[in-house]
């Protein structure tokens, strides 16, 4: 990995914590309880924060970054000051955010597979942090791309959604978004989780190499064993740190060791056989097979694409391409977020009766045996992880998919997941999981390298000539020629013509000429702008019931031919300016030339637009908690919908915290963002509004022409 610019802050943050308490509004009890402790990082020191799973890790680290307490609600006491900035205080304060001279320094990385980021494209999200600390819009992008590039991916992942990235990749994403602003206080909440051996110690380096005081949280202390400063919790108090390093078997652990298989495989559950799927860009045809009483580790590379073999083999996922086999009658499916299998409700709700007695033994042996009754959303991401185990495994499946089971826990808990899985295995269940762990080295389990072991031939998957051909029509109908003669439309353009040919097409006259008048400029400036001209004959096709039923309503009712015909194209119309709105709309972009051209202010316009861009992937984690669910339940989940919309509230306390550490309140009047995009107006912007004009034009005309004719 590269190393990022030095930062220029003339001297780094000092860190006082002393009888810290924070106890969370509605909480009946502290969570982070550290009375009687007294703890002093120096400047350029490391603040190293290990635990179990739910011990207060978390909560110590967003502490520091200033979030409890003025943007997260609850009661903060004590001492607890960061570069001379009392944090306690602001909190009593009720201050809106972490104090401005804390933000101007601040790097966070936050914990969780689950994206948390504030702007969908990543090169877009890593030069947040520089466009609201008024870096020059022509450093941008090339500091941007540096600090991915630092954070070890790929050139081309800068143009990529976050949410498409792997749980890896989107470890990477969050340290290059935290670190491209050569931060003073760097503060990183388990970024090394979901990452490969390799990719884990260059960013542990990367972190140690930053001039800057650093707090880590993590339960892998050896990839930081020069933190000068060592806080080991347990259920939020200060505690000692286990004696002993971490064993791969445990005497308190008990293993069903008399029902380990015996190496005869049972009946074939599953095959995969290049089985492939467009939604996932970039990963190859997959093929596996598993067998009953088979427990089959998946390894790899981070962003192999171990997590999309995994959602193939549970059908959660459906293969383009290739074919999938299975047998098993009853397939469970641990995600690698588990809150999109568990949703907002505690375990017992989940779980049918006959389910409940399996899971409290379960719950017992993974030390969750207290959280069955706690609703999922109010656990930490290690308890949570722990829980989903118990949910999947309660169901008896002939075939359990586990993706990372083991991520984010600490050792004692890594062992029993170890244990748990062992003993599943040996009860016949089939069990497919992926890891990056090494931890997992269980003795009776087969080892697939993906993709070495997984990959086909490209020729093996055989397209059919259909599939092809339509492939072949997509390339040719971009407005790709469009774009090389004209250029792209401002948003701003798109945004006001889109409002002005609506009102324009209900005033124009109902003929086909006029309506036609309006409806061209929109259809070209959706062209222009993204929208393929096979995606218009898709809604042509689909108008063309209603556009009939609208002629033939107004010939039945007595209109003429002409004005029947106008009325169907006037609906055409319509249609066109709601492409222009819908399908080339992009928030940042139209933020950022409302910013530069209207003098929007900066953090209430990125906050409305960056809304409007979390509907997206909101909607595609509605899709896929679905079709998790679907596995248990085949018919209609009741608790689905409250789930979908307890997530889309528990989506704005994570966006205002990703704006928030990206330090996009920060910009006055004094120090105006800048925007990696510039917003200008050239020729294609010019052409729509003379086609728009002349549309006016052509409708006025056409009403003076027919006063006239009626006057007459």
């Amino acid at each position: 990995m590269q190393s990022v610019p030095e930062p220029h802050h003339s001297s780094l943050p000092e860190i006082e914590i002393a009888d810290l308490v924070w106890q969370p509004a509605g909480a009946d009890a502290p969570t982070l309880d550290l009375r009687g402790s007294t703890i002093h990082i120096g400047a350029g020191e490391t603040l190293l924060i290990s635990g179990a799973s739910g011990a207060g890790k978390s909560t110590l680290a967003a502490a520091i970054a200033g979030l409890l307490g003025t943007l997260l609600p609850g009661t903060l006491s004590g001492t607890l000051r960061v570069d001379g900035v009392d944090l306690v205080a602001a909190a009593a304060e009720g201050a809106a955010g972490a104090p401005r001279e804390l933000l101007g320094q601040l790097g966070f990385i936050a914990a969780g597979p689950a994206p948390r980021h504030a702007l969908p494209r990543l090169l877009d999200d890593v030069a947040l942090p520089l466009e609201s600390r008024g870096v020059r819009a022509e450093l941008l992008e090339p500091r941007a791309r540096a600090a991915i590039a630092s954070a070890g991916l790929s050139s081309d992942a800068a143009e990529r959604d976050v949410a498409s990235l792997s749980g890896g990749e989107r470890a990477q994403a969050a340290a290059a978004t935290a670190l491209v602003s050569t931060p003073g206080l760097v503060i990183a909440d388990e970024p090394l989780a979901g990452l490969d051996a390799t990719r884990a110690g260059a960013l542990a380096a990367l972190l140690m190499e930053q001039r800057a005081t650093r707090v880590i949280v993590t339960h892998d202390v050896t990839q930081f064993s020069a933190a000068a400063v060592r806080l080991h919790l347990d259920h939020g108090r200060v505690a000692e740190p286990p004696a002993a390093e971490f064993s791969p078997v445990r005497a308190d652990v008990q293993r069903d060791v008399a029902a380990q298989p015996t190496g005869e495989r049972g009946a074939v559950l599953l095959q995969l056989f290049a089985a492939a799927s467009s939604v996932r860009h970039g990963v190859g045809a997959v093929s596996a097979t598993l067998h009953a009483g088979e427990l089959l580790l998946v390894r790899g590379e981070t962003g192999s694409g171990k997590s999309t073999l995994l959602a193939l083999a549970a059908g959660t996922l459906s293969a383009d391409a290739g074919e999938r086999h299975v047998t098993a009658s009853r397939i469970r499916y641990a995600p690698q977020d588990p809150g999109l299998l568990l949703g907002a409700r505690s375990v017992h709700q989940l779980l049918s009766p006959a389910e409940r007695g399996r899971a409290a033994d379960l719950a017992a042996a993974l030390n969750v045996a207290d959280l069955l009754d706690r609703p999922a959303a109010r656990c930490s991401d290690g308890e949570r992880r722990r829980l989903a185990l118990v949910v999947t495994a309660a169901a008896e499946p002939d075939l359990l998919i586990a993706d990372e089971p083991t991520l984010g826990l600490d050792d004692e808990a890594a062992t029993r997941v170890s244990a748990l899985l062992e003993n599943l295995a040996a009860r016949g269940a089939a069990l497919l999981v992926a890891t990056h762990d090494v931890r997992l080295q269980m003795r009776h389990a087969r080892v697939l390298q993906h993709p070495d072991a997984t990959a086909r031939a490209e020729e093996s998957i055989g397209q059919p000539l259909a599939e092809r051909g339509v492939e072949l029509a997509r390339e040719l109908l971009t407005p790709a020629p469009v774009k090389r003669l004209l250029g792209v439309s401002n948003p701003l353009t798109r945004f006001g013509l889109a409002a002005f040919w609506f009102l324009l097409s209900l005033i124009s006259p109902a003929t086909a000429l006029a309506q036609g008048a309006v409806a061209l400029p929109a259809l070209i400036v959706a062209w222009s702008s993204g929208v393929q001209l096979i995606s218009t004959l898709r809604l042509a096709a689909a108008l063309a019931p209603a556009m009939f039923g609208m002629v033939l309503a107004n010939l039945l009712g007595g209109a003429t031919p002409e004005a029947a015909f106008g009325a169907g194209v006037r609906l055409l119309a319509f249609a066109a300016g709601s492409l222009v709105l819908l399908r080339p709309f992009e928030p940042l972009r139209l933020a950022d030339a409302a910013m530069q051209h209207l003098r929007a202010p900066f953090a209430p316009t990125l906050t409305l637009l960056t809304s409007a861009a979390t509907l997206p992937p909101l909607m595609s984690e509605a899709r896929e908690r679905r079709a998790i669910r679907r596995l248990a339940k085949p018919g209609v989940d009741p608790f689905l919908l409250a789930d979908l919309f307890d997530a889309a509230i528990r989506a704005v306390p994570c966006l205002a915290t990703a704006l928030e550490v990206r330090a996009v309140r920060l910009p006055s009047r004094l120090q105006p963002a800048t925007a990696l995009r510039p917003s200008r107006f050239g020729r294609a912007d010019l052409l729509l509004i003379l086609l728009s004009a002349g549309g006016l034009l052509f409708s006025g005309a056409r009403v003076v022409g027919e006063a006239i004719t009626l006057g007459s």
